[in-house]
């Protein structure tokens, strides 16, 4: 039997918060493939090397954890009958379960009464918190003044209306100029670190498992945004979408449900920054098609940087990496021309992931020659 069952929603880094408040007195907490080892066991008494006495031998046990990633490590007829596995051969005084399948909670509630959920918490946009973000936005990304204030703009109305759809903000432009960079930024401005997607990374077959949900053991989007830290949601090289999948978007972006063949997904109120390198809004519309983009909220153009604001960025990524350099290495990279050199040439550049990278590489180049070619010589 259970005496007590917490279900959770949310993050990992919440979910320990919550295990670590409601243990604290508990004297042992086990986790949840200890059961399933005494589970096996009983199925398969000959293999377990487990005596009979043991095998039937009821456990008292304070609490055991279930977290996310432990439904990969079970088979699908586990989740089915979870309620009889965890209590097979144990009394369990509390039992805490992290982002559980449907057919988890099913299980659970069949037997169960005794039910909390709880959930993670994210912060309420309101003008304090928009203050900051634009403030961190500034500060974390060059440039692009009117993209800032545009980004501020589409956020304001969830300062005003609560429990409403998400708002959905279409970040365009060429790359390497701050898309991406203004979503990390706008996360951890909110308290979280960033759940980003990228479709392109996937072939056909691969996205649409995990778009609509696959076995309970393969990752997916919706497992995704369930275990999200931050209220802010990047799907990145959303040019790169099939279209095929655009229907798996439409209630998402209009209602903020979700729902695929494991998880039902609550996201009022969350932020997506949907990122794309079209050079138009016109574009935009034309190849996501009218009802793609009426759901969007706004299109926000991110342009090229000016030269000035480069050469900002390269002294800025200079010191940086400088910085991690032992003293005779800094002396070095100082004694030569590298940092002029980039400064010269900026005008080559357009992407600033490039020229970072770019720049990162030439001081290695000259380490590698002065302290291991040259050395070795």
């Amino acid at each position: 039997m259970v005496d007590r069952i917490i279900i959770f929603y949310g993050s990992r880094r919440d979910f320990e918060e919550i295990v670590e408040q409601e243990t604290e007195d508990f004297e042992e907490v086990i986790p949840f493939m200890e059961l399933i080892q005494q589970y096996n066991a009983r199925l398969r008494p000959n293999e377990s090397g487990v005596g009979e006495d043991g095998l039937y031998h009821r456990i008292d046990v304070e609490a055991c954890v279930v977290r996310a990633d432990d439904y990969a490590s079970v088979l699908e007829h586990v989740l089915s009958n979870f309620s009889n596995i965890v209590s097979l051969n144990h009394d369990i005084e509390l039992l805490l379960i992290q982002n559980p399948p449907k057919r988890v909670r099913a299980s659970l509630e069949a037997y169960y009464d005794n039910i909390e959920y709880k959930s993670s918490k994210y912060p309420i946009l309101d003008r304090k918190m928009l203050k900051k973000v634009y403030g961190d936005l500034c500060e974390n990304v060059l440039g692009q003044k009117n993209c800032k204030q545009q980004i501020i703009s589409g956020l304001y109305r969830l300062t005003a209306e609560k429990k409403e759809k998400p708002v959905v903000l279409m970040l365009y432009g060429p790359s390497g100029v701050g898309k991406t960079e203004s979503a990390k930024s706008i996360s951890r401005s909110l308290g979280g670190e960033l759940l980003r997607v990228q479709f392109s990374m996937m072939q056909t077959e691969e996205a649409h498992n995990y778009v609509f949900g696959a076995g309970h053991a393969k990752s997916s989007l919706a497992k995704d945004m369930l275990g999200r830290e931050s209220n802010v949601i990047l799907i990145d090289e959303f040019d790169k979408v099939n279209p095929i999948f655009y229907n798996a978007f439409y209630e998402l972006f209009d209602e903020g449900k979700y729902v695929d063949s494991n998880y039902n997904v609550d996201l009022e109120d969350t932020i997506f920054l949907c990122t794309c390198n079209f050079n138009s809004e016109e574009e935009i519309k034309r190849i996501l098609g009218p009802a793609m983009y009426s759901r969007i909220g706004c299109c926000i153009e991110f342009e090229q940087l000016e030269k000035t604001q480069k050469e900002i960025i390269i002294r800025a990524w200079y010191d940086k990496v400088i910085e991690r350099l032992e003293e005779d290495e800094k002396k070095a990279i100082e004694d030569t021309d590298i940092l002029e050199w980039f400064l010269k040439n900026v005008d080559r550049y357009d992407n600033i992931r490039l020229l970072k990278t770019k720049l990162e590489n030439a001081i290695y180049n000259e380490l590698t020659n002065k302290f291991i070619i040259e050395a070795t010589e």
